[in-house]
């Protein structure tokens, strides 16, 4: 027992040792190894990397796998809409669905923006992850509320034992809509500034009633609009990038548990 408990952490080492050097071969401002503070108390635990825009182009499944010295991808074909999944494999981006959650380590959880919101939720006391992809349609059709009751039916998670960390995404100057108050039928319209929302407000008002503690979430500032030099932004210039395929990319990744 002793032999083998040595052997999984020495594995577990190796792996992060990988991790931590490879990402010397992608471009620097390519990949942010650990975006979100409140996650680093976690990060022999839990890998978390924020890909933003390159020269070179979509960041694919295999650069992810090989960066974060995964055992398979998940990706999802992104709706917008309010589905979330559960799932222990590799996925290419054919089911449908706006959220993923795992307990499987070494699997890397994607999910794909370019102005949208990235939500990476974590249960430590559980060891599972979750991603969600929050485009407007998603705060609309609940793809936040959806994300916690699956993590409720699934391992009896509740709210406010998680973390969660936001990605950059617009900020409500870039956020402009025809007419919000047709638009976002539902939605309060105290986040509306004339045809501006604040699309970032409405998801955190919706963690917060789920029962998010403040505490405990993080929100990357940067507006991927404003800083277009940065990230991939559909509103902001780069829709015909965007639509072949270039995007910002959250991922994470579990360690294997060792007892």
């Amino acid at each position: 027992m002793v032999h083998e408990k040595f052997w999984k952490q020495l594995a577990y080492e190796l792996i992060y040792i990988h991790f931590q050097f490879s990402i010397f071969n992608l471009p620097f401002h390519c990949m942010i190894q650990h975006p979100f503070s409140i996650f680093e108390q976690f990060s022999n635990r839990l890998d978390v990397a924020l890909f933003r825009k390159s020269e070179d182009g979509a960041v694919t499944d295999a650069i992810v796998e090989e960066k974060m010295g995964a055992h398979g991808v998940a990706g999802l074909w992104q709706m917008h809409g309010g589905t979330a999944i559960v799932t222990r494999e590799a996925i290419k981006r054919n089911i449908k669905a706006d959220a993923v959650a795992t307990d499987a380590a070494l699997l890397a959880l994607t999910i794909r923006t370019a102005d949208c919101q990235s939500l990476l939720v974590y249960a430590p006391q559980h060891h599972v992850a979750a991603l969600i992809h929050a485009g407007w349609r998603g705060l609309l059709t609940g793809i936040i509320p959806s994300t916690f009751d699956l993590l409720w039916e699934e391992w009896q998670i509740r709210p406010e034992e998680t973390y969660v960390g936001a990605g950059p995404s617009l900020c409500q100057k870039c956020s402009g809509f025809t007419d919000p108050r047709k638009e976002l039928k539902g939605i309060d319209p105290a986040f509306f500034n004339g045809n501006l929302v604040d699309l970032r407000g409405i998801a955190e008002d919706q963690l917060w009633k789920l029962g998010i503690r403040e505490e405990r979430f993080e929100r990357q500032p940067d507006c991927t609009a404003c800083r277009s030099g940065e990230y991939w932004t559909y509103r902001g210039g780069d829709r015909d990038a965007v639509a072949k395929g270039s995007t910002n990319l959250l991922a994470c990744r579990l360690h294997p548990r060792v007892s």
